[in-house]
């Protein structure tokens, strides 16, 4: 049995570094360390909150979509919720830094994220009589891969850190903008077709909004499930960690 990646046991590799370029600048190794473990405590309250933040998502979409202010709302709460994702990188490090307590919860935290805010998406463009294939097809494929890893591999997962794949940060970041575009469809639609409007069609656009930021969403979200899929099959088939991208 070939030993864990050293990602894997909890400690970052730049944890290492950042300790070894703090003695070259002078200070001491405790003073390194404490500051280390505030940032892994701030990252932790920073996934925390985007773990939160998804709830929020979901209800305003629920409840509000496809309104222009829910819309514009919604958006807005998804765009901060995925920027945490990336602070808490920046602050705290890794995932699997040693100085982060909680660091296993980041990766559970972003696929509450994009499942949750897809599902009330989903739901409420069912609701409304609207639901396509288009748009249902890539929704189900990425709701139902990162249900079928986290099932299936959550447990172990939790143990010994989430696997990296080659492109499983391209994955994420595609989804996220997807439905980002998604939420946002009706008042950047209604952005642009104010921008479109001459004395000649403005009965034309005011009677037909225009589709096309609809589906952009899609094709994004259509990209992000195939990449789901590729790599939902390498997690479970053992091969991520061969493949692993970790930052």
């Amino acid at each position: 049995m070939k030993p864990l990646p050293k990602q894997y046991m909890g400690i970052s590799m730049n944890d290492d570094i950042q300790t070894s370029d703090a003695g070259d600048q002078g200070f001491g190794e405790g003073y390194m360390n404490e500051t280390s473990r505030i940032g892994g405590a701030f990252a932790d309250g920073l996934t925390l909150i985007r773990f939160l933040l998804t709830f929020v998502v979901m209800a305003v979409i629920i409840l509000g979509w496809p309104s222009l202010n829910a819309a514009l709302l919604a958006t807005a709460l998804l765009i901060i919720a995925a920027l945490t994702d990336i602070w808490d990188d920046m602050i705290g490090g890794s995932e699997r830094s040693a100085f982060r307590k909680f660091g296993w919860f980041d990766d559970i935290a972003d696929m509450v994220l994009m499942t949750g805010t897809l599902a009330a998406l989903v739901f409420v463009v069912w609701k409304n009589g609207v639901l396509g294939w288009g748009f249902a097809v890539p929704a189900f494929i990425i709701i139902g891969r990162e249900l079928v890893v986290g099932l299936t591999k959550g447990y172990e997962f939790s143990k010994f850190g989430w696997p990296s794949t080659k492109w499983g940060w391209l994955k994420n970041a595609i989804t996220i903008l997807a439905i980002c575009v998604l939420l946002a469809s009706p008042w950047l639609t209604a952005w642009i077709d104010m921008q479109r409007v001459t004395d000649g069609n403005i009965v034309e656009i005011f009677n037909t909004a225009s589709p096309h930021v609809w589906i952009a969403g899609q094709a994004l979200l259509w990209i992000a499930a195939a990449l789901s899929l590729a790599t939902g099959i390498a997690i479970l088939r053992g091969v991520a960690p061969e493949h692993e991208d970790v930052s």
